[in-house]
């Protein structure tokens, strides 16, 4: 079983979810997040002000996958997403507290 973890612009979450939802991904989780990168920062303008925003806004997607569909998956948000991060981890035990169900049989 795999964690895929998406950082991903705020604008480019319903393409990626669309995407998603195509491949049969039943379930994820999104958190809004705020970060920023090595980039330098660009200004932006608010009527006639210009400001420098600490952090980007953007949205973390987590999926808990078989191995079986981790490219598929990784391949979707890429071509929806066009820019972020993602970041697959090894899952050593899904538990499913409502149901007490277990493992990779319940993804």
């Amino acid at each position: 079983m795999k964690n895929i973890c998406a950082i991903i612009p705020e604008k480019k979450l319903d393409a990626v979810n669309t995407a998603l939802h195509e491949l049969g991904v039943k379930g994820l989780t999104i958190f809004k997040t705020k970060g920023r990168g090595k980039d330098i920062r660009k200004p932006n303008q608010m009527g006639n002000l210009f400001y420098f925003a600490e952090f980007a806004e953007n949205n973390t997607i987590m999926i808990m996958s078989s191995d079986a569909d981790v490219d598929k998956i990784v391949d979707a948000i890429q071509k929806n997403a066009e820019i972020g991060k993602i970041f697959v981890t090894n899952i050593e035990e899904f538990i499913d507290i409502r149901k007490n169900m277990r493992g990779e049989d319940f993804l």
